[in-house]
């Protein structure tokens, strides 16, 4: 028996250790976390962790810090970590920029004089590398049910001598099915106005975002030829789908958000006047 008791100890030890090992955090400071020797603000620096890095969280300190970080207060205390990919080096971080969740990943638009980076926006690529240097526009598939609406954008590496950013959406009809779509993606759509997006300071804006009433703002449409579309571009069965309808608005048919885009009117040193234009694909299907 006690050889039983001492055998069932250690198998709670260990996985309780092991457990304890799997504790992964992921940095969600924008700029990057600081490893240091000690938990101390003033140790010296071990290393630099990147935005969405996992980490192993493997000992809490109870060394409480609080840091202002654009104007708000984060509590939290230094937690020591190891490094994974660095030998398996050990330092300390402040976890007030540590999340137990793993971040989305940053889209980091490269422009001849700075970096665009927007934050929190799922993409059907999100390992393509985009940029717009020699070009002066970009389409961005986005995934399915995400949306480029209220998200946070960030300057970086800004060499501009300002940067205005303007967005607008454009909606496209759809005829709805249990499950397939039609899509007339081209052609004919509506286009909002282009308005400036919430400029937080220099270097971080926000996004817009759109009501129901805009996502079915529509230009007048013949239903007729609305119909022939249909049939050209989708199908006989599609169009007999939508006979009865008589407006844009009536079910099988809608109207939706097929894209939106973002405008940047960047002025260099010398006021040379500049405009890059990123249009996100939105998808229509349910």
């Amino acid at each position: 028996m006690k050889t039983t008791k001492h055998f069932l100890t250690a198998i709670l030890v260990l996985v309780a250790t092991f457990s304890y090992g799997q504790d992964y955090a992921y940095v969600n400071a924008d700029s990057g976390l600081t490893v240091r020797e000690r938990p101390d603000i003033s140790a010296s620096k071990l290393g630099k962790l990147m935005y969405n890095e996992a980490v192993e969280v493997i000992e809490k300190t109870n060394v409480k810090l609080v840091v202002i970080d654009e104007g708000n207060k984060i509590a939290g205390e230094w937690v020591k970590i190891k490094m994974n990919g660095y030998q398996d080096l050990k330092g300390y971080v402040f976890n007030g920029f540590l999340s137990e969740n793993k971040m989305p990943k940053i889209i980091n638009v490269k422009f001849p004089e700075a970096n665009i980076h927007i934050k929190n926006l799922a993409l059907v690529d999100d390992d393509a590398l985009r940029h717009l240097v020699n070009e002066n526009n970009l389409s961005i598939d986005v995934d399915l049910g995400h949306s480029p609406e209220k998200k946070i954008i960030l300057i970086k590496d800004n060499q501009y001598k300002s940067i205005k950013i303007l967005q607008r959406y454009e909606n496209s009809i759809t005829i709805m099915n249990e499950g397939p779509h039609c899509d007339l993606i081209n052609w004919k759509h509506y286009y909002s106005d282009w308005k400036p997006i919430k400029k937080i300071n220099n270097l971080k804006f926000e996004t817009l975002s759109y009501s129901q009433a805009d996502y079915k703002q529509f230009i007048p449409v013949d239903i007729e030829e609305l119909k022939q579309v249909v049939s050209e571009q989708c199908g006989e069965d599609w169009a007999k789908y939508i006979e009865k309808v008589t407006t844009v608005n009536q079910y099988p048919t809608g109207v939706t958000t097929s894209k939106i885009f973002l405008k940047f009117i960047l002025i260099d040193l010398e006021d040379n006047v500049t405009e890059k234009t990123i249009a996100f694909v939105i998808p229509m299907g349910c």
